[in-house]
């Protein structure tokens, strides 16, 4: 409210002012923040300090925009585990277009790019990650369909210059040795190209192993917890002095502490 900043300001000005106004020495020192403006620094910082830890493994899932969201999917399908794609559900365009293009690479491989974490703590790094590894799908098409292009063209000009005639002139089979050359240096590039893509893919697979492997670390100390606490109260009854003791960490017979 504009009363609240005035009687900050004003609270301020005072802080500042009093010292020369009393006869102090020229040179300031630093002023007392105000009580009113500490408690809304105090505020600010709680608000802020809840923002980092208001998310659970219990809490709602944070808002991403649908066509990144694992909830939002209708169908779950994910490739074989041999195929090497073990984090990405086939992403909801393939269920609800009839023919996003292109859908007959999509299924076998490209679609599969929705990132499976549901942990509300990682969803917004997840959908960071499922939307890189839409644009690298997407890209990674195009040098996939120029590498067979390329190889398809390779390996009919190794062909022609197989079964040339030994009566054929120079001239021809020099043509048809650069361009055997030439389809094999641009094979090596998009090579090139295609294992970039492959690395990026990688790296992010790497990350979802690595959620993966935290989450499960968690969950089995959870488990591990609620086992002992369980063994616990099956050994004392509920009106068991032991629940009344205090816990001591210290030995009976330790000196010093």
């Amino acid at each position: 409210p504009f009363w609240l900043r005035a009687a900050a300001a004003s609270a301020v000005a005072k802080d500042l002012c009093w010292p020369a106004m009393a006869g102090a020495p020229a040179t300031l020192g630093r002023a007392k923040s105000s009580g009113t403006l500490l408690r809304t620094g105090e505020v600010t910082l709680s608000a802020a300090a809840l923002g980092e830890v208001a998310l659970t493994k219990h809490s709602p899932p944070p808002p991403v925009p649908k066509y990144l969201s694992v909830h939002a999917l209708t169908k779950k399908k994910k490739l074989s585990a041999s195929t090497g794609n073990l984090h990405g559900y086939l992403a909801e365009d393939y269920h609800q277009l009839s023919w996003p293009l292109p859908k007959m690479f999509g299924e076998e491989k490209y679609g599969h790019s929705l990132i499976d974490v549901t942990d509300p703590r990682h969803i917004k790094d997840c959908a960071a990650m499922s939307k890189k590894l839409i644009r690298l799908s997407y890209d990674e098409q195009i040098i996939d369909l120029e590498w067979r292009k390329t190889y398809k063209a390779l390996l009919d000009a190794e062909h022609r210059l197989a079964t040339l005639s030994y009566s054929a002139p120079q001239k021809t089979k020099d043509l048809l040795k650069k361009e055997v050359d030439g389809h094999m240096k641009y094979l090596l590039e998009v090579q090139e190209q295609k294992d970039i893509y492959q690395t990026e893919i990688a790296s992010v697979s790497a990350k979802c192993d690595e959620i993966k492997r935290a989450l499960k670390k968690e969950s089995d100390l959870e488990d591990l917890r609620i086992k002992m606490e369980k063994r616990i109260q099956k050994k004392y009854d509920p009106d068991d002095p032991f629940w009344t003791t205090k816990f001591n960490i210290q030995r009976s017979g330790a000196k010093g502490h």
